[in-house]
């Protein structure tokens, strides 16, 4: 009964990857990238070259993962599908179904606002300083007084810029 319980859990575990890594705490400045997308391997053209454990961590991401593996590699796995989850979102927020998206989410300020008293709260949108992943952080852009902010939450100043 117990294993049943275990591997009921690990089943749910990868089936909902994205929903799990998109409503974690941090990772509000994701937005959901559409299954087709994902699928669609022109889209991921050069990245397992920049991914370790890239099949495995596309499987991940894509909810087909089905290998059973010690604790220390699920953890290289699932670090390596975040990876590659921000190296697919920095691509598909150019697309025009990610423009969208990110819109949608600007609109309503879910990125944070100006904190400049002339700005009257206008939204922010992040954005990275260089295409290059682990270079810099993510920082936060107002349109209207056109400067460069850093995130105030600490989990959010910790993502990579390369992924906007």
């Amino acid at each position: 009964m117990m294993d049943d319980y275990v591997s009921e859990s690990d089943s749910d575990y990868t089936s909902y990857w994205r929903d799990w890594f998109i409503s974690s705490r941090g990772n509000e400045y994701f937005c959901e990238i559409d299954e087709e997308y994902l699928t669609d391997r022109f889209n991921l053209t050069g990245l397992n070259t920049e991914v370790q454990y890239y099949q495995y961590a596309l499987d991940l991401v894509t909810d087909v993962f089905d290998l059973e593996c010690d604790d220390e590699m699920r953890e290289a796995i699932e670090k390596s599908a975040r990876h590659l989850y921000g190296l697919v979102h920095a691509r598909y927020i150019v697309t025009t179904r990610g423009l969208t998206k990110m819109l949608d989410k600007y609109k309503k300020a879910e990125f944070g606002k100006c904190p400049r008293v002339m700005c009257n709260s206008h939204p922010l949108l992040p954005m990275g300083l260089s295409d290059v992943p682990n270079l810099k952080p993510v920082k936060l852009y107002c349109a209207r007084c056109e400067d460069i902010y850093n995130p105030k939450s600490s989990r959010h100043a910790a993502i990579d810029g390369a992924y906007f």
